[in-house]
């Protein structure tokens, strides 16, 4: 396979919705679903026949089926917590998957081959497990995970691009789970981060939250039932009131009603309400208000003033409250920049990041911070309860990405053998206010003099994954970090069992791709290589059929009659099938599915649907007893 050419594409995996863009001819698309949809809903379930779905069938079921159904995966991240789906159970990794896999599919048949490397964005506030949990969830979706950015940094990739001159930029992250500020400096074709802040337990999903609180409580003091003791009537209720917020960015008050919401003494109750914007706004005035206090922490951490910005970005769908926007206005003095969707600009730029990961000249240079200061535990003295401990940083919060740096340490006395390294990560001197991430111990040799002495260096990769190694200079004794995350708790064989479960799940699901890749567009196989970049076809507007946004022709659908399959494209399904396998195959196994894959590549490019559709079963029966 010739990776290098092929397409990195751009992944916003968000709390409430998430997106994949690419960059086509020069420019950052959004890729879109057979609809046109550009946004996925990242809710995932089991119908009920067992199989997976994603996106808005599953949102759809949220209330009459929660226990089966999950939402707001994201907030879980980080963590190895099992989350029930059905009378299943996975962890936040394999659930975030299910999402990625699909937004890679889409991204496979809108581009008509096959996609197995992106770049995912992240809120800057996310720590090191989050990280390496996100990281692990786009490789069992099958993706090399190329690149982890922060998600106000992709945003900015996406705005005055081309521009030369000076400018100090604030990027305002509001989604639907978490909040992120970044304070950027633009220059010369560089996009520096200088200071990022923000909150992973603060979304548009806690405004929906309050508001059903209130009418809930209202529906409480007037019939006496709790709506939200029932877990299908609280999904019910959330999603009215978050429809109802929508709503009220553009309406001075809005109506909530659900009939047969509830029942009491066998008497059916409906639910009927009105909110104005003012009611509302109080209601939601505490958690912009958190959100203002981190910009100002932002701002004085880059040490510039609110006078100092010459533009406000605006990203995320929370972003879209008035109020929001009203609040900005007072610190700034400036108008609020929207001239990208809010929704798709963290993805437009991740496409832009992954391009030129991929060699292409397509935007600013990026320089992008950690949003956590780095340290271990140290004795600083003893006392009469035992040695006294504190925080003591490595790398300082804001430190420009890759980082690199060495402490150095003694032992608490000349005959310890053992020293314990314990990784944290925080801004306070006092551990317990800190979050551990990891620990492990080095061996010294005992004795005084330079045998006291020990060097702990950390590094810290453009995907702010940190490396710790801890090394005693006079002996040469050292330990790398064994980290207590996400990528360690999932052990190998883990691994290969969630891959395994996943992939039977997506081939058992009766969701599928929607778009077909035009004729003369041969679908790369797989093989030694997967064929040249795809270039969109021109051939076909010339004849004057009707193209997409993106140039490819959408398959027909109308009168609510499937289009018949076409052997190209369920042949490319078929070979991510078994890319997907193609790590896990002893020699003999691999080299026949190879051969299949490559006489497979020969028959799409020579049209020959009889040869595809031949070669298609057979690797299909391969793949059969392989798995």
């Amino acid at each position: 396979m010739n990776e290098s050419n092929d397409p990195i594409i751009g992944i916003d995996l968000g709390t409430t919705n998430s997106v994949v863009a690419v960059v086509i001819d020069g420019v950052p698309e959004v890729l879109t679903d057979p609809e046109g949809g550009q946004i996925l809903p990242s809710v995932v379930g089991l119908d009920p026949e067992g199989k997976l779905i994603t996106g808005e069938i599953a949102r759809n079921q949220l209330a009459a089926f929660p226990e089966r159904t999950r939402a707001s995966v994201k907030r879980h991240m980080g963590s190895m917590e099992k989350l029930k789906l059905g009378d299943q159970s996975f962890t936040p990794p394999e659930i975030s998957a299910m999402i990625l896999r699909r937004l890679r599919d889409r991204a496979s048949d809108r581009l008509g081959r096959p996609v197995s490397r992106a770049v995912i964005t992240v809120p800057a506030f996310f720590d090191e497990n989050q990280r390496q949990a996100t990281r692990e969830a786009g490789e069992l979706a099958g993706l090399k995970v190329e690149r982890i950015i922060n998600e106000p940094t992709a945003a900015t990739l996406v705005y005055h691009a081309g521009s030369d001159r000076l400018q100090h930029i604030v990027v305002y992250d509001f989604g639907g789970g978490t909040f992120d500020v970044s304070v950027v400096r633009m220059e010369a074709g560089v996009v520096e981060v200088l200071s990022s802040k923000g909150d992973t337990q603060l979304g548009g999903d806690d405004f929906d939250a309050l508001l059903a609180k209130h009418v809930a409580d209202g529906f409480l003091t007037d019939h006496d039932v709790d709506l939200r003791k029932d877990p299908g009537t609280r999904w019910r209720l959330l999603r009215a009131c978050e429809q109802a917020k929508c709503r009220l960015s553009t309406d001075a008050s809005v109506d909530i009603a659900e009939e047969f919401i509830a029942q009491r003494d066998g008497t059916a109750l409906n639910l009927k309400t009105s909110v104005t914007r003012n009611e509302y706004e109080e209601l939601i005035a505490g958690l912009i208000d958190r959100t203002i206090e981190c910009v100002d922490e932002a701002l004085r951490d880059a040490k510039l003033r609110p006078s100092d910005i010459d533009d406000l970005v605006l990203v995320g769908g929370t972003t879209r409250t008035p109020r929001i926007q009203e609040r900005l206005r007072e610190e700034f003095s400036l108008e609020p920049s929207r001239a990208v969707d809010p929704d798709l600009a963290v993805a437009l730029g991740a496409a832009m990041q992954g391009a030129m990961f991929g060699g292409q000249s397509v935007g600013p240079v990026l320089v992008d911070v950690t949003g956590h200061t780095l340290g271990i535990e140290a004795v600083v003295g003893y006392g009469f309860a035992g040695p006294m401990l504190e925080f003591s940083p490595i790398i300082h919060r804001n430190a420009p990405l890759p980082a690199s740096h060495i402490r150095s340490y003694y032992k608490s006395h000349a005959e310890q053998t053992t020293a314990a390294i314990k990784v944290y990560q925080g801004e306070h001197s006092d551990l317990s206010r800190n979050r551990k991430i990891g620990e492990f111990n080095v061996d010294v040799d005992a004795g005084g003099g330079d045998k006291t002495r020990i060097d702990v260096r950390f590094d810290l990769n453009l995907d702010g994954i940190l490396h710790v190694t801890a090394i005693q200079t006079a002996t040469g004794k050292k330990q790398d970090l064994r980290i207590d995350n996400a990528l360690s708790q999932f052990r190998d064989e883990d691994r290969d069992d969630a891959k395994r479960r996943l992939g039977e799940m997506f081939d058992a699901s009766d969701e599928g791709g929607g778009y077909e890749p035009d004729r003369d567009l041969a679908a790369p196989a797989v093989g030694s290589a997967f064929g040249t970049p795809l270039s969109r076809d021109e051939s076909a507007a010339a004849d004057g059929e009707t193209l997409d946004a993106a140039g490819w022709r959408r398959v027909d659908q109308a009168d609510g009659v499937a289009a018949p399959a076409n052997p190209a494209a369920t042949a490319t399904r078929l070979l991510q099938r078994a890319q997907r396998l193609s790590g896990n195959l002893n020699e003999e196994d691999a080299e026949e599915i190879r051969d299949l894959g490559q006489r497979l590549e020969a028959a799409i490019a020579k049209e020959d649907h009889d040869e595809i559709e031949a070669i298609s079963q057979e690797l299909d029966d391969v793949l059969f007893y392989v798995e």
